[in-house]
């Protein structure tokens, strides 16, 4: 018979481990197969600062390579939005904006077809989705697409997506897609996986990522040559309308304005050197010697790898500069800690 375990500390002994049912996802690595007709749904859409946007599905590459927006001497970025997000939404189209300021060629995915499905299942489309989209960019590279000119940025579910996109991009050509940029790439279904069926080092010359809710819709795992816990990773500063700390989603979609702002204000965001990801979810690299130091953004040190804490204020531009190097100007320490700190709390 169960017997309450009355005054003694929860523990995973007693509270048991989770089933996988989330966390793994079973089934989400058998096949899935798009057919012709679905993959006239998988778009690339192409935008510029003149607010003019065309779209170019599957079987369209050839006239997007002919686009006049489209510059084969320009760097390419192509993002992936996530879980029931489209380019047609705020964030995809705040990115756009990001780049296209900064002379790029913006290449949106839109795969809202393949993600307004139960979340286990679209983390299994995402797998044929990265593939058929990894075939329009060969087709692309036929007609003169650098790979070492492209670079995948993807959030939540669309950091995983890109993965996959970059895994059969060098599959098929045997080069290497020159950058990846994982926003808080989707944990669930996927943080239990091996290299070969998530997002990792090895699927690009040269991947970062930023992590801002690592229990919740993240990944904790440091799988990239450059990752920084911004806040240590887990929850992030609310803003002027929020509570002083994000929730589970808030703190997850954090991650598209914080590296925007990254984009916007070069070398802000400066990081620390961790030795792990407890000790960035501690925020003790404060006395890690020698102090090493990297930034989020574009201009991020390839040379510097590993775990970076990255301290952010509450409010936007949301960057310290050389100030969050110092743990006394580390927002959350300061202002969370203390929550508690009165005797008798009276309402």
């Amino acid at each position: 018979m169960f017997k309450p375990t009355i005054g003694v500390h929860s523990s995973k002994s007693i509270e048991g481990y989770p089933s996988g049912c989330l966390s793994d996802c079973p089934g989400s690595e058998k096949p899935a197969i798009i057919t012709e007709k679905s993959l006239k749904q998988l778009q690339l859409v192409i935008g510029n600062l003149n607010g003019s946007e065309r779209r170019y599905n599957y079987y369209e590459m050839k006239g997007l390579a002919k686009d006049p927006y489209f510059n084969f001497n320009k760097r390419t970025m192509l993002f992936v939005s996530g879980f029931l997000d489209s380019p047609l939404f705020p964030f995809t189209r705040m990115m756009a904006d990001a780049y296209s300021k900064l002379g790029y060629n913006v290449l949106s995915l839109d795969t809202l077809k393949f993600t307004t499905v139960d979340y286990p299942i679209a983390s299994r489309l995402a797998r044929p989705v990265g593939k058929h989209t990894a075939e329009m960019l060969v087709n692309l590279t036929r007609s003169g697409l650098d790979p070492k000119k492209l670079e995948l940025v993807g959030i939540s579910l669309g950091g995983q997506t890109i993965s996959f996109i970059a895994k059969h991009y060098h599959r098929m050509t045997g080069v290497k897609i020159a950058r990846i940029t994982g926003l808080d790439p989707a944990g669930p279904c996927f943080r239990n996986l091996g290299a070969d069926q998530r997002l990792d080092a090895s699927d690009a010359d040269f991947v970062d990522i930023i992590a801002t809710n690592i229990d919740g819709y993240g990944m904790a795992a440091p799988v990239a040559h450059v990752q920084f816990y911004v806040n240590g990773g887990e929850f992030q500063p609310g803003g002027p309308l929020i509570w002083y700390i994000c929730d589970v989603l808030c703190s997850h979609v954090q991650v598209i304005v914080i590296w925007i702002s990254a984009i916007a204000n070069p070398n802000s965001f400066i990081g620390m050197q961790c030795d792990s990801v407890q000790q960035a979810r501690f925020r003790e690299c404060y006395f890690r010697h020698p102090l090493v130091t990297n930034e989020i953004g574009l201009n991020t040190d390839r040379n510097k790898t590993g775990i970076f804490y990255v301290a952010t204020q509450q409010y936007p531009p949301y960057y310290l500069g050389a100030m969050g190097l110092k743990r006394k100007n580390d927002f959350v320490l300061k202002n969370l800690k203390n929550v508690n700190d009165v005797d008798v709390y009276i309402i």
